[in-house]
């Protein structure tokens, strides 16, 4: 499942549980484990050059905590969106923990299946 369909379908079956509590539905979301598709780079902070970010399938863009090792992180040398062009991603699929900064939503991912070369992201 898309983290942010599994964001909105935490915050309906949370809400539905636990409607009388904003901390109740918070709590049943940071910590859940997700499966991830997308392109991962850096270059989209402009506070930080190497800050990592993820895109998902549906392209929303969500901070990270990489976690996976050194090697994987090797693997992510060139990954990098560009503001206005797409830039050169990677492509990579995974697993991440969801973790919530306020209503920031950031996936510190821990296990990487596959990390693909950069490449001309086409939008």
């Amino acid at each position: 499942m898309k983290p942010a369909a599994l964001w909105i379908a935490c915050l309906c079956l949370a809400s539905a549980a636990q409607a009388e509590s904003l901390a109740g539905l918070r709590k049943s979301v940071v910590g859940q484990e997700v499966e991830i598709t997308g392109h991962i780079g850096t270059g989209l902070d402009l506070t930080d050059p190497e800050t990592l970010s993820f895109r998902d399938e549906a392209k929303n863009i969500y901070p990270v905590v990489f976690d996976a090792g050194r090697a994987a992180r090797k693997q992510l040398e060139g990954c990098k969106f560009a503001m206005f062009s797409g830039g050169t991603p990677c492509a990579m699929t995974g697993k991440a923990e969801i973790e919530l900064d306020g209503a920031t939503l950031r996936l510190i991912i821990f296990e990487v299946t596959s990390i693909q070369a950069p490449a001309k992201l086409a939008d």
